[in-house]
């Protein structure tokens, strides 16, 4: 995660904003801290990454470059240029959905493909195979756990929830559906037609949707171009954490 995932996803998210990758550890750390931090770090991340937005939207004022925070700050709404607080809101939106989300894809794929030859084999093989893998793998191992507060007092079947509850509208769970999914708990990566909502539905589709399935496609095609057949490393396992963003905390991958 740390040498490859990680790195790789940043890389592209400085590349969209048209900055060198000198800043990829501090930005790696601002939102470790954000996502998976305590109190004190998550609020410290927070106020540096607001800072980090605003310096970059000032700087392409008056610097206008072929980058995504030039287009921002040029864009109008019906007329209007965007605010400061919507320059930064979607500049904050584009760093934290954006990197640990697809990173933590990668890893799962990884991992996945590292426990299961044949599959890595398919896919070297057949390389144009690789964006329907990823969907399957995105099905199975749906990243973002989509948090809702409930706004009122509700009995759902049979579960009491009150105004105010947090619920968690698990995407893994509603992947596996037997009324949508032909052999749900089976990873087939030649599945066609995956109907699955690792990036939400209908109007709260995720916008980076586009952006990251080619994010994730592209990093497990050039992985498998340059690493030969690989593993997970013996005496090791993948280590995972929970939470809204469901990821990989580490991956030892080994080969000879």
């Amino acid at each position: 995660m740390k040498d490859f995932a990680i790195p790789f996803t940043v890389d592209v998210y400085l590349g969209f904003m048209g900055l060198s990758n000198s800043r990829s550890d501090v930005l790696i750390r601002w939102v470790s801290d954000l996502l998976h931090g305590n109190g004190v770090k998550r609020t410290e991340a927070a106020q540096s990454i607001v800072n980090f937005i605003d310096e970059v939207a000032a700087m392409r004022r008056k610097q206008p470059a072929a980058d995504f925070m030039t287009f921002v700050v040029r864009a109008q709404v019906e007329g209007r240029s965007l605010t400061n607080e919507e320059v930064r809101g979607i500049g904050v939106l584009f760093l934290i959905a954006g990197l640990d989300t697809v990173a933590a894809a990668i890893g799962f794929d990884l991992a996945y493909l590292a426990r299961n030859p044949e599959d890595q084999e398919l896919l070297r093989r057949e390389p144009d195979r690789i964006a329907l893998a990823v969907e399957e793998l995105l099905s199975a191992y749906s990243t973002v756990q989509i948090i809702r507060v409930a706004t009122k007092d509700v009995d759902f079947e049979g579960v009491s929830i009150r105004k105010g509850d947090f619920v968690s509208c698990a995407t893994t769970i509603a992947n596996r559906d037997p009324t949508e999914f032909k052999c749900p708990d089976t990873i087939d990566l030649t599945r066609q037609g995956n109907g699955h909502i690792a990036f939400g539905y209908g109007p709260h589709l995720c916008l980076g949707a586009n952006l990251a399935r080619r994010e994730i496609a592209i990093g497990v095609h050039e992985w498998l171009a340059r690493i030969p057949t690989f593993r997970i490393k013996d005496d090791t396992a993948p280590i995972s954490h929970g939470g809204h963003v469901f990821g990989v905390q580490n991956l030892i991958l080994t080969w000879s």
